[in-house]
């Protein structure tokens, strides 16, 4: 405890304030050393710097550059003015472009034919008849039946039978049962006539002529070096209602017997319940002309020619041109025909046999309720054969 005491009296003695003197000293130190360099360095020459005025320092260090300042208002175009020259001649006008004389054609339209005095185009392909249809199923039984029924090659006729052809004694084969089952009428009034009636119940089927109107052996242009036209008609009694109708061609034989000409190869017809026309067409056909009605006379033809002849073209060589036509009441129009050959839509079938290389029959095919009589040869109306 005395040990204590003792140090206890050193420490108070020795450490009395000590942190005070420190401050002090410091203070003292500061003061000299701020003093001793406030001697030693002069102040930097010119007026301080001020922070209220910095633009006139600006002013007396910077001088402005030459020229007048830029504009807001104007695009600064006189520096490239002042390096550049103009380019000789003047300058170009927005105004005189349309008094210049007009560009050179990319094309030489000239050398194109008119073409505004040519036919119409032929009229498209129809899917379906906005009158009667038949169904598929018919569509395609016939189509097999003609695959394993190919048409007859071209008959050569005696000299009498092709004279009764040109005169028109034609004889007419009904269609086989049970289709003509519900042919009232099926008689031959005249050697160049036939009446033909069928009730409602008829279903489509065909009426063929016995015998050729048209050999291919003996009436073809290539071989003859004359034209060869086949025409018939009918004189139209009674259509019972909508669902009623006939129509008229030629077709080849063998033809699917409930089928209507014009639906299958070889084969054109003219279909009297929508007035359009068939060319090996089992589809809709193609637009033609009205409707067949009561107490009408509509006849069918087709005409076989040859093209103009190639300059040194061998005699019987060539190839045959095929139109086919209708006549109303005894008149003829330039509207009522058509070429065989005539431009097709890519699903249609070919034209084979109806171009002068088939024997081709007259063809009437019926459906529904109605009566007609069928004339050939000299019983026709229309005179300008």
């Amino acid at each position: 405890m005395g040990l204590f005491k003792s140090l206890k009296g050193k420490i108070e003695v020795g450490t009395e304030n000590p942190s005070g003197n420190d401050h002090l000293q410091r203070e003292g130190r500061w003061a000299q050393t701020q003093g001793g360099e406030a001697g030693k360095y002069a102040p930097p020459p010119g007026p301080p710097p001020s922070h209220r005025y910095p633009s006139q320092e600006s002013e007396e260090t910077f001088k402005a550059p030459p020229g007048p300042p830029p504009s807001r208002h104007r695009a600064p175009v006189n520096s490239h003015a002042e390096e550049f020259s103009p380019p000789p001649g003047p300058p170009p006008s927005h105004l005189s472009l349309s008094r210049a004389a007009n560009p050179p054609p990319y094309h030489d339209w000239t050398v194109i034919p008119d073409t505004s005095l040519l036919p119409p185009p032929p009229p498209l392909p129809q899917d379906y008849s906005p009158t009667n249809n038949a169904s598929y199923d018919s569509a395609a039984r016939a189509h097999e039946w003609c695959a394993s029924h190919p048409v007859y090659t071209p008959s050569t006729p005696s000299h009498e039978i092709h004279l009764l052809a040109n005169a028109g004694h034609i004889t007419l084969e009904p269609p086989p049962q049970p289709l003509r089952k519900y042919m009232t009428t099926f008689r031959q009034t005249s050697p160049t006539t036939w009446m033909v009636a069928t009730g409602k119940q008829q279903q489509d089927a065909i009426i063929l002529a016995s015998i050729p109107l048209y050999f291919a052996c003996v009436d073809n242009p290539l071989s003859t070096s004359a034209s060869k036209k086949v025409y018939f008609e009918i004189a139209i009694h009674r259509i019972l209602n909508a669902n009623s109708g006939v129509a008229i061609g030629f077709a080849a034989k063998p033809y699917p017997p409930w089928r209507l000409p014009g639906w299958h190869r070889a084969s054109i017809g003219v279909h009297g319940d929508d007035g359009r026309r068939f060319v090996n067409d089992p589809w809709g056909g193609r637009d033609f002309v009205r409707a067949f009605k009561e107490g009408e006379v509509v006849g069918v033809g087709m005409r076989f020619s040859v093209e103009a002849a190639i300059r040194g073209q061998r005699p019987g060589t060539g190839k045959v041109k095929t139109r086919a036509f209708v006549t109303r009441d005894g008149r003829a129009d330039d509207g009522w025909g058509w070429d065989i050959d005539e431009e097709r839509d890519v699903r249609d079938e070919g034209v084979d046999g109806l171009m002068g290389e088939g024997d081709l029959y007259p063809a009437i095919g019926v459906f529904g309720g109605v009566e007609f009589e069928v004339r050939f040869g000299d019983s026709v109306s229309w005179r300008a054969r």
